[in-house]
């Protein structure tokens, strides 16, 4: 049997569905049909654009309908239509080609430039960008159109002209995305790690910047094109545009055919008319088609889901997805609750399952879970990132895109109302439900807030969505409400907007929100995860308060096994899109029954029961930071603001120090500035005996491989556009002479290092898990043998299993490479774990410095005590035993 052959699929097009896909090709196919005609016009035209005569010389007559010879009819003029059509495509596509050439020619680079390096130059050009902006388009273009012209009445320099005159319409546009673009990515950690491995600006610019914006500029020129086509009509009908003993253009033929619509002769304007409205819609189709496949928001691609095995410690050969696994388990862990449970739940799952849509095959992320949840009791929902714990909660509000299906049941149970299924209902039945009987807690509160709306505004339009409330009532119970958190001033602060809040007071306000209307339910997605400890602290304590005063039934969805060992009743426990185990509190961490469970656990550093490293051998002075001091200028009326003030601080060969403290205490700031990202306003720092505080880039590029750095984001530390091994090889071509294949050595032997084999140097970082894309940074930081590395927060975004795996990578690199290390957290579990000293920052004040023992164990500051105190530890006895010693020590002022 004859293999079929199967012809090659675009990529464009595979990543299309349905009607999107209709469009693209439909759109891809008008534009073909344009340049085949454009390109082929001698040929397929059957005269010139200008001829009146035949052949033998006869003259074709003049508005002659159409016919067998001529088949779009004649113009008042005596030309073929369909000749004047068919060389109008390739004027057309002509000036629609050069005008988008040109604008992205002129203004990609200049946005470029603007944008990354600011200051004046980026002042001046926005300002004459915006005055070329706030023309119309037409008129603008009629005035370059005048002013190139000057009587030019050859094709060339009449489509050339033309051509400019759109260019100059449209650079502003290229340079406003483009700009906009580069002031984002300029400010990413990846941008960063090329500077600090002393790349130059126009490599910097051409692939790290360039790179990562330019995904857009498909999407812009189509859609530029078809607002060309339209400009060159308007130019050729209102006479501005190209010498019509030149060319043939659409424009102009329109306005000669105007008076002929009068007389019935329709022809001579509705074919060129015709060709204007198919090239627009082909264009104006795959525009808007690329917008949608391009945009990664609209996209529905597969994933493997969860974790590499070799990022999971210890888990055994028990797979929790097989029946076998769940079968062999008790049968309390078995996902579904126990039998004889007599307890009315609030809310029950049974056999939740959902999966997504995508480009491959289905995506499974939740597999028929079930569990129960009573009133005032929280249940904790753990799990490491990608085991479903956010989706079934979402799946339960209907809050899932449309490229989900959802299965099971979802109960509630509230006094006075009979029990109502939540999955299926339709979204109008749900709407009366969210908020007031159950709601949320999202994970990131400056996302859940509208920044351009007060928390007061926000407050009332939750109220009065279901409750009938005048706008005065609304907003007193509003300040009843942020009283009732914790917020202080609740009558000042109703009228503040979210970017005036800090991190714990959004989180407090979103809370409110939450309980506004009283809910049976409240589901509370990772509520603390991006809190320092001692905000952490506060927001654990008041959901605490709301349950015991309220009886609000609380799910609480996290990794984080210290806090759940704080708050919880009940623990279930989730891996891979299904449950493994569920057990009260207690039970759960005194006697896990899965492997996975236990693995999870054993992963989790504990304070206080950590063996951490001890002094470090006396050696020499690598970073000395001396009297450091960095301000950043207020804003408009607003005094400058101190981040760091008067940090002296020492780090020797060999040695970890911890630089602990909350956020905004200054710790980011002194590694930036460490390594010369970060100016400082006075002071000194050097690195190896060199000071590195003060210099210019350019002065600093020769002291760069003394430094690697680790940044906190993975992901977003590495550059997208650029495979592992280039990420990793940067630095080498950037600051040695090796050779390409010495290069690709050494990077095989970097990967090695870090416990990754070297054919990951040919993947994509969005192809590894977490912790391997942590391990690359890592492995980027060491290329160059640094005798000092920043890791700022380098686990902060990792989960427990991968955390331990990447700090054990990290211990035994620096063991045996023995360089000095800023080590930057404010998870003081991991500093136990791992640091020599440390050193507490408070407000840019060093409070307190010193080994790592004394420091955690018998600390010499308040705050230093605080900090200890405010972190929770995975075991639930010892944590009711710190809650109550820990008394008045930590405050409610976040």
């Amino acid at each position: 049997m004859a293999r079929r052959t199967r012809w090659p699929v675009p990529t464009v097009v595979r990543q299309s569905h349905g009607l999107q896909r209709v469009m693209l090709l439909l759109g891809f196919g008008l534009m073909a049909l344009f340049v085949v005609v454009a390109v082929f016009a001698p040929w397929i035209a059957p005269y010139g654009f200008d001829a009146v005569r035949d052949a033998d010389g006869v003259r074709f007559g003049t508005q002659q309908a159409p016919s067998a010879a001529h088949w779009f009819g004649t113009t008042v003029g005596g030309q073929d239509v369909l000749s004047r059509v068919v060389f109008g495509a390739r004027t057309a596509v002509e000036v629609i080609v050069l005008a988008v050439v040109l604008s992205s020619l002129v203004g990609v680079p200049l946005g470029l430039v603007s944008g990354y390096l600011g200051g004046w130059l980026d002042r001046g050009l926005v300002l004459v960008m915006d005055a070329l902006y706030s023309f119309p388009s037409l008129l603008l273009a009629i005035v370059v159109s005048i002013v190139l012209t000057g009587g030019q009445s050859s094709a060339f320099g009449g489509i050339f002209a033309a051509a400019v005159s759109i260019t100059v319409v449209f650079v502003p546009q290229y340079f406003r995305v483009i700009r906009n673009a580069t002031l984002a990515v300029k400010s990413e950690p990846y941008v960063d790690a090329a500077r600090v491995a002393g790349v130059r600006t126009p490599r910097i610019l051409r692939r790290h910047v360039l790179a990562n914006v330019s995904q857009s500029l498909p999407v812009i020129a189509t859609l530029n094109a078809s607002e060309a086509i339209l400009t060159l009509a308007g130019l050729g009908f209102l006479g501005f545009g190209i010498e019509p003993s030149a060319a043939a253009e659409w424009g102009y033929d329109l306005n000669k055919a105007l008076p002929d619509a009068a007389s019935g002769i329709w022809w001579t304007g509705t074919f060129p008319g015709l060709a204007i409205v198919l090239i627009v819609l082909g264009v104006t189709l795959v525009g808007e088609s690329l917008n949608d496949i391009w945009n990664p928001l609209l996209r529905t691609r597969g994933g493997a889901g969860g974790h590499d095995a070799d990022e999971i410690a210890d888990l055994g050969t028990v797979d929790p997805t097989t029946p076998a696994a769940l079968d062999d388990a008790p049968a309390a862990q078995s996902g579904r609750p126990e039998p004889s449970e007599k307890k009315l739940a609030v809310l029950s799952l049974r056999d939740l399952s959902v999966s997504f849509r995508t480009d491959g095959a289905p995506l499974q992320a939740v597999r028929e879970i079930g569990f129960d949840v009573h009133a005032g009791e929280v249940v904790a929902v753990v799990g490491e990132s990608g085991s479903g714990k956010s989706v079934s909660s979402r799946a339960v509000l209907g809050l899932l895109p449309d490229s989900a299906t959802v299965d099971g049941s979802a109960v509630l149970r509230t006094p006075g109302d009979e029990p109502r299924e939540l999955i299926g209902r339709k979204a109008d039945a749900m709407r009366s439900i969210r908020g007031d009987e159950v709601s949320m807690v999202f994970q990131e509160p400056s996302a859940a807030l509208t920044p351009v709306r007060t928390i007061g505004w926000q407050l009332v339009e939750c109220l009065r969505a279901h409750r009938d409330m005048s706008v005065a009532e609304a907003k007193e119970r509003a300040v009843e409400l942020l009283d009732l958190v914790g917020l202080p001033d609740p009558s000042e602060r109703v009228g503040h907007y979210p970017h005036q809040l800090s991190g714990g007071q959004k989180q407090r306000v979103v809370i409110a929100m939450a309980i506004a209307c009283e809910p049976d339910v409240i589901i509370a997605d990772e509520p603390t995860t991006a809190l320092d400890v001692t905000v952490q602290a506060a927001i654990l304590e008041l959901l605490l308060s709301l349950r015991d005063r309220l009886g609000t039934a609380i799910v609480l969805i996290t990794h984080n096994m210290g806090v759940v060992a704080d708050v919880a009743d009940r623990v279930v426990v989730m891996y891979r899109g299904s449950i493994v185990e569920q057990a009260p509190v207690d039970q759960l961490f005194a006697a896990p029954a899965h492997p996975y469970t236990r693995a999870l656990l054993d992963a989790v550093p504990h304070l206080g029961h950590e063996t951490g490293p001890g002094d470090a051998a006396p050696s020499d002075v690598v970073l000395d930071v001396e009297h450091l001091v960095v301000d950043f200028a207020g804003g408009f009326g607003r005094p400058t603001f101190r981040a760091v003030d008067d940090v002296s601080l020492q780090v020797r060969r060999g040695e970890v120090l911890a630089l602990v403290g909350e956020s905004g205490s200054g710790k980011s700031t002194i590694g930036r500035a460490a390594v010369g990202l970060q100016q400082p306003t006075s002071g000194s720092i050097t690195v190896a005996g060199q000071q590195v505080s003060g210099l210019s880039d350019a002065r600093l590029r020769p002291l760069r491989r003394k430094f690697g750095v680790v940044f906190q984001d993975p992901a977003a530390s590495l550059n997208p556009r650029l495979s592992v091994g280039d990420c990793v090889a940067e630095p080498l071509r950037t600051q040695t002479d090796l050779s390409s294949v010495e290069v690709r050595g050494r990077v095989r032997r970097l990967l090695e290092d870090v416990q990754l084999s070297g054919e990951h140097a040919e993947r994509f970082p969005h192809e590894l898990s977490g912790g391997q894309r942590q391990r690359v940074s890592l492995a980027r930081a060491l290329a160059l043998d640094p005798e000092l590395v920043i890791a700022d927060e380098p686990t902060s975004a990792l989960d427990v299993s991968v955390q331990a795996r990447v700090l054990e990578v990290f211990r035994e690199l620096q063991d045996r490479l023995q360089f000095a290390c800023l080590f930057i957290s404010h998870d003081l579990a991991v500093v136990d774990s791992l640091a020599n000293r440390v050193a507490v920052l408070q407000h840019g004040r060093l409070v307190e410095v010193g080994p790592r023992e004394r420091v955690l164990r018998s600390p010499g500051k308040d705050y230093t005590r605080r900090l200890i105190a405010a972190v929770p530890v995975p075991d639930p006895v010892e944590q009711r035993r710190r809650r109550a010693e820990r008394g008045v020590l930590l405050t409610d002022e976040s």
